[in-house]
């Protein structure tokens, strides 16, 4: 019994020291600098969303596509239907983030579904690929601040 005991303590002391510990309740999430962040997501030739999010104290202060398209139909200047339904959708679910915590919300966007007005598959998301956003926006956070 006290061998496993060591053994469980000196895991948990290895994982302490290579931060390899699971959140907590109540753990802090990471804090981003104030300012502008750039990222995108590419998927071969024809998909590509590049978003922009201005972010004070972790909260979304703005977010905008500055590029999205997904071929010849689907990009940010499309007028016809059922393209545009599918452009507003993407818009609908970008602009769920501003006014939140980044850290706090950015999951949100895992299930489409139950923040967009307009139907979205739940099942197969086949009309929202929110992942893509999710992507784009890791990418920003990830390479830090565009512009201060």
């Amino acid at each position: 019994m006290k061998t496993v005991s060591v053994l469980s303590f000196a895991a948990l002391m290895l994982a302490v020291i290579y931060g390899c510990t699971q959140p907590q309740a109540g753990d802090h999430a990471r804090a981003y600098e104030n300012g502008t962040y750039r990222g995108v997501f590419i998927d071969g030739d024809s998909i590509q969303i590049n978003v922009e999010l201005r972010i004070e104290e972790d909260i979304v202060k703005a977010a905008a596509f500055r590029h999205l398209r997904r071929d010849e139909n689907y990009h940010l200047d499309t007028k016809e239907e059922p393209y545009i339904s599918v452009v507003q959708q993407y818009q609908e679910a970008l602009d769920h983030l501003v006014g939140k915590n980044i850290n706090a919300n950015l999951s949100d966007l895992y299930n489409p579904e139950n923040i967009v007005s307009t139907h979205v598959d739940g099942y197969t998301a086949a009309t929202l690929r929110s992942n893509k956003i999710i992507s784009a926006v890791r990418d920003a956070l990830n390479r830090g601040v565009y512009s201060y």
